[in-house]
């Protein structure tokens, strides 16, 4: 089994980290300040691998061509110190998209926000005698705290067994309020 490199020894990181000299260089693409607040999550060279492991295209892929060491997973605390970081989401993208002014006054923008949230909520009770009841208390619950009823779904089983013959009839109800449920 091949011994792993950590690619620097103790008196490097000792330097990077605890000198408090002010002429401190980049280190195979690392500075010894901090350059920015932004981490390698914000990083446009930043993939996962299969196994979600983070990997830098810089360090991991194209070391060679920017002559700096090879890492095969990332921390990804280390963009705030890194040479090549580059922002996702630049502050200064094209900006040929923009909407130009249309009012003389910027401060007030005159529109209506309109913001819905949905909420999905699985309720699951075991199969048990108790089941029903159950599902009828959180039912009542719920109407309660002013839910209203969109759909219901009914379920009837009766099976019929008789000496050979076997005869299982499911019947399904669905009650719904066609069209959509208004908010109050």
């Amino acid at each position: 089994m091949a011994k792993k490199s950590l690619g620097r020894g103790l008196d490097d990181i000792s330097d990077i980290f605890l000198s408090t000299r002010k002429d401190k260089e980049m280190l195979n693409g690392f500075s010894s300040k901090k350059l920015r607040d932004a981490t390698c999550e914000f990083c446009a060279h930043i993939i996962n691998d299969s196994n979600n492991a983070s990997k830098c295209k810089i360090f991991t892929f194209k070391n060679e061509k920017y002559g700096v060491r090879y890492m095969d997973t990332i921390s990804l605390t280390s963009g705030s110190y890194c040479e090549y970081f580059e922002p996702v989401f630049q502050e200064k993208a094209d900006n040929s998209f923009l909407a130009k002014e249309t009012s003389a006054d910027n401060n007030k923008i005159k529109c209506d926000i309109e913001e819905n949230v949905i909420v999905r909520r699985n309720i699951t009770y075991p199969n048990t005698p108790e089941a029903q009841q159950d599902i009828l208390k959180s039912f009542s619950k719920h109407l309660e705290e002013n839910y209203s009823v969109k759909s219901i779904e009914l379920k009837k089983t009766n099976r019929i067994s008789q000496p050979g013959m076997k005869k299982c009839t499911e019947e399904r109800v669905t009650i719904f309020i066609n069209g959509e449920v208004k908010c109050p």
